[in-house]
């Protein structure tokens, strides 16, 4: 891997570049439009959500048309898995492939899954052909720093919102996480990054954040979201519809003696990090629209020592013990239905055995700790 400070020095090369809205701020302009004035934009990728983030999740951006200039325009997020995946002879024309898309600091979100997977199929291009892009990736800091948590992702539940071996909460940067994939799974890409000091500040200005997506409004809907996706393969809202998804979560039937008591083993779990709102809410759109949900708002008072993994298994194991009406969702998700979608998303056969009540509290910290120090070790040479 190396180091570049810009682009100019590349100018001509026919690139490819995987981007979306996020990428905004260099000269006032979206990062696309900046590296039209010197290279010659060969191929605009799109990740999940479209350009301008204006899809819903799991919605298929095929329909999805942009007028910029005589570039190809190719969707990463179709109608079918085998859309996830850039073409050979689509790559093939390519000097450069720029991926400059900001991240949410989670392993389930999918851009830098969508990043790999143009990073693995760069690597079989080389082993192909001989000859293959320069890989490049625009850093940019993780929003919610480089502390860690949960635990690597076994091999049997990968899929797009989880590579193998990755941790819920990495702590990488995406040059960091980019680079880890290259090493460790041996693809041999070229790979160059430019540093976060030349078009980014070293840390996130809350006030001028860009929502990379449509329910991540907010710097600190990602410090919830390494727990709070996991209510994405529930009957409980993440509050999508609402204007605080995944820090707005519940459900109809959260009520009687049985919320009470929900209530009180929520209250003895709280942290000074972290305080629980109830409220009742609303979903315009998504699980339970037009029908009143009781639960909560999350407000995160301590950023660095809210863990949000933990807050969120625990809340899950307790209203699997009280409430008759709660379940784990089957069917279609993210392209696969081989396995619920708890279980892509957990990802770790001893936290799904902590969910069906078969380990303890104490032991589920223990795990989490143990798993999170190895990774800061392993991830160590990556953390830029």
């Amino acid at each position: 891997m190396k180091f570049i400070k810009n682009l100019s020095k590349l100018s001509g090369c026919k690139a490819g570049i995987l981007t979306n809205q996020s990428a905004f701020g260099w000269n006032r302009k979206y990062h696309f439009l900046s590296y039209s004035e010197y290279l010659k934009i060969d191929t605009l990728f799109l990740p999940e959500h479209g350009l301008f983030a204006e899809l819903q999740d799991q919605v298929s951006g095929s329909d999805l048309q942009y007028l910029f200039g005589d570039c190809n325009i190719v969707n990463l997020y179709g109608d079918t898995e085998e859309s996830l995946v850039p073409k050979q002879e689509v790559l093939q024309k390519l000097d450069i492939l720029i991926i400059d898309i900001r991240d949410v600091g989670s392993r389930y979100y999918t851009f830098l899954t969508t990043a790999y997977y143009m990073l693995d199929a760069v690597s079989r291009l080389k082993k192909n052909t001989g000859k293959a892009p320069l890989f490049i990736v625009v850093d940019s800091p993780n929003p919610i720093g480089d502390a860690v948590e949960g635990t690597p992702l076994s091999q049997e539940f990968e899929s797009f919102v989880g590579v193998r071996s990755v941790p819920h909460r990495h702590g990488l940067t995406p040059a960091g996480l980019l680079n880890y994939y290259n090493e460790t799974f041996q693809l041999n890409v070229e790979l160059a990054v430019i540093s976060s000091g030349v078009y980014h500040p070293k840390k996130y200005n809350p006030s001028l954040w860009i929502p990379p997506s449509p329910n991540i409004p907010s710097q600190t809907t990602c410090y919830v979201y390494p727990g709070q996706c996991l209510l994405e393969g529930t009957n409980l809202s993440e509050g999508r519809g609402t204007t605080k998804p995944f820090e707005t979560f519940g459900a109809p039937y959260l009520k009687g003696k049985a919320k009470e008591e929900l209530d009180k083993r929520l209250s003895k779990h709280q942290s000074s990090s972290v305080l629980l709102r109830p409220l009742r809410f609303l979903p315009t759109f998504h699980k339970f629209q037009g029908q009143i949900c009781e639960g909560y708002q999350l407000l995160v008072e301590k950023p660095k020592k809210f863990h949000s993994l933990y807050f969120t298994l625990f809340f899950l194991r307790q209203v699997s013990e009280l409430f008759p009406e709660f379940e784990y969702l089957k069917g279609v998700y993210e392209f696969r239905s081989d396995k619920p979608a708890i279980e892509l998303l957990a990802g770790d056969r001893k936290i799904l055995s902590y969910l069906a009540g078969q380990m303890t509290d104490s032991d589920l910290k223990s795990y989490l700790e143990i798993e999170e120090k190895n990774w800061i070790l392993a991830s160590k040479r990556f953390r830029y």
